[in-house]
């Protein structure tokens, strides 16, 4: 097969998608340590930015510079109102409602984004786009079947509003980060979410952040490179050679691994609904990854 640009982007995304895809896990292990959802957060983003910077530093510290006032600016908002917003939003959801229909709502994302991109920036709309998202909102439900609660229609929002602010990131990632190299940006992105939410949640005791560095700190450095670094950084590169709804689509990499990491790791049980359901998004992904020239309008 002869790779281009775009099967390059396709692999990049995948790959990112099963990079958050561990995060599950990790959030698992964080609440037997007693790491709540909002300092498991901070953590993530912050020692990610800082890693990334020293990766940038070592490799190739001139990229620092690469980026314009207007792409630095851009990054750290995206990093705030975009990962800050939707983590926060997400984890809101989750405490209201169970988590397979929190995810669920989530991943809502690919029809908003799908949508968002035809009718307000004018990005084509094919057949296989429309195929590709059926596919894979019917293979979700299958994967996250179960006992779906709700204790307030308020945390349906949160939930809703998690996949509302992904897809604004992911969008004005698309529009406004195209051009730039993927590790500063990275950086400055994480670095927002970062500062924002351990202001949040440490201004008031700065003696835990501490507390949980010291204790936990092997853990915090292997979720912060697995679920933040690599993830995002692979993410903004494939960003890049890919159309937002194709990155949308292919993202869903990230709830089959996470499903599969739940029960290699943590011994959750697979359905065989769950099974059909993880096939059904395979076949979506594999659907977006084959080149379209017809278009909806």
């Amino acid at each position: 097969m002869n790779f281009n640009s775009r099967h390059i982007g396709i692999i990049q995304i995948i790959f990112s998608g099963i990079c958050f895809g561990s995060l599950g896990f990790f959030g698992k292990k964080a609440y037997l340590m007693h790491i709540t959802p909002g300092e498991l957060l901070a953590l993530r983003y912050f020692v990610s930015a800082i890693l990334t910077a020293i990766l940038i530093m070592i490799s190739n510290p001139k990229s620092f510079f690469s980026l314009t006032k207007f792409e630095i600016i851009s990054s750290l908002m995206l990093g705030i109102f975009g990962y800050a917003l939707f983590s926060s939003f997400f984890f809101l959801a989750l405490s209201g409602l169970s988590a397979s229909l929190t995810v669920l709502l989530l991943y809502t994302y690919p029809v908003m984004i799908m949508l968002i991109s035809h009718f307000f920036l004018n990005e084509p709309m094919t057949s296989r786009d429309i195929k590709s998202i059926f596919l894979v909102t019917i293979g979700l439900i299958g994967l996250v079947w179960g006992e779906w609660k709700v204790s307030r229609p308020i945390f349906l929002l949160f939930g809703l509003g998690a996949a509302f602010f992904y897809s604004i990131y992911i969008l004005f990632s698309h529009k406004f980060l195209k051009k730039t190299s993927p590790l500063p940006s990275s950086f400055f992105v994480q670095l927002g979410a970062g500062v924002v939410l351990s202001l949040i949640h440490f201004s008031s005791n700065p003696i835990r952040l501490w507390e949980i560095l010291s204790q936990h700190s092997l853990f915090i450095l292997t979720m912060a490179i697995l679920c933040s670094l690599m993830a995002m950084t692979l993410f903004l590169a494939g960003l890049q050679k890919v159309s937002s709804t194709e990155a949308s689509i292919l993202s869903t990499s990230e709830p089959i691994s996470g499903v599969l990491i739940a029960l290699v790791f943590l011994g959750e049980k697979f359905s065989i609904i769950q099974f059909i359901g993880g096939t059904l998004i395979l076949l979506g992904m594999i659907l977006t990854s084959i080149k379209s020239k017809e278009v909806l309008v």
